[in-house]
């Protein structure tokens, strides 16, 4: 069943002064609360752990890019890239770990 079903069935137990299905029925909402909050952290981890991969396969192909360059010019771009995607994915670490400790 859906939250507006367990809504509707709320507002009814309320109507017919049923205290003890209402107490369920709440306590049936709540589950559903917190299982929803738990599948919303556990997608939003993936989601970060996605963008984590990325950025070190895109920091693979900087790195080879360096090592191929001998245009100065072009390896200072990419540095700074590289470091600049190194922050990112030091953010994206903390960002992680703080979703570990909190499941």
């Amino acid at each position: 069943m859906s939250v507006d079903d367990y809504l509707d069935l709320l507002n009814y137990a309320k109507a017919i002064n049923d205290g003890q299905w209402q107490a369920d029925i709440i306590d049936r909402l709540n589950k559903l609360s917190k299982n929803s909050h738990a599948e919303t952290t556990e997608q939003s981890v993936k989601e970060l752990w996605i963008q984590f991969d990325d950025i070190n396969a895109i920091l693979m192909d900087l790195f080879n890019k360096l090592r191929e360059s001998a245009d100065p010019v072009e390896q200072y771009r990419w540095k700074e890239k590289v470091w600049e995607l190194k922050q990112e994915r030091i953010n994206l670490s903390k960002k992680i770990q703080s979703r570990y400790i909190r499941i």
